[in-house]
């Protein structure tokens, strides 16, 4: 994925599963990508046609949510699952300046700008706050559930940061995953593991990830 814009990296590079949708954030809502990926998917998989319009539909709501809030990269996916509803997950990549000086942007410093939060019963959102060694740099990743109230309906959902300083004082990139399904949280947290330690400072783009969910 090239990365442009001030101070940020030239390359980096991120690999999901083989049965997601990688999409062009800018292009995706406003040309017909999102239709021509769905169709691809579905001349492969031809199962999933009754299902065309409401993950025409998912994918559409998660590219402007990604152009809403800036996101540089954006995946998702929309799968069936035996004996459930189905897995809805995504992934965005967002770039910022980072704090003005470079002492400010290494993981500890920016762990300390980020408030865990423990849990008053089993069911009140929560978030743990750890710095990682990945194969790209040390960061600062964050787990949990979280609580929005769009149109004053609660909506729990599973969320996963990765924060990695840009080499070079460049910045800083994170990864977010999300999934509404805070039933399997903990499986979730191993697949966003998996995708956001493939996180790669490179200019050549490797082959997504042979292991589909």
């Amino acid at each position: 994925m090239t990365v442009t814009g001030t101070g940020a990296p030239s390359w980096f590079t991120l690999r999901v599963p083989r049965s997601w949708f990688e999409f062009d954030v800018w292009r995706a809502s406003r040309t017909g990508d999102l239709a021509r990926l769905v169709d691809e998917r579905i001349a492969q998989l031809p199962q999933l046609r009754p299902q065309r319009a409401a993950l025409l539909r998912l994918l559409r709501e998660v590219a402007e949510r990604a152009e809403r809030q800036g996101a540089v990269y954006c995946a998702a996916t929309a799968e069936l699952v035996d004996g459930s509803d189905g897995l809805v997950a995504s992934v965005m990549v967002f770039h910022t300046d980072g704090m003005a000086t470079d002492a400010d942007n290494t993981a500890e410093a920016i762990a300390g700008q980020i408030t865990a939060v423990v849990p008053t019963d089993r069911s009140s959102p929560w978030r743990t706050v750890t710095v990682v060694e990945m194969p790209a740099g040390r960061a600062v990743r964050t787990r949990g559930v979280e609580r929005s109230e769009p149109d004053g309906v609660r909506i729990d959902g599973v969320i996963m940061q990765t924060l990695i300083p840009v080499p070079d004082g460049h910045g800083v990139l994170n990864v977010v995953l999300s999934s509404p399904h805070v039933d399997i949280a903990e499986e979730l947290f191993e697949l966003f593991d998996a995708i956001s330690d493939t996180l790669a400072w490179s200019r050549d783009r490797p082959e997504q990830l042979s292991t589909a969910r």
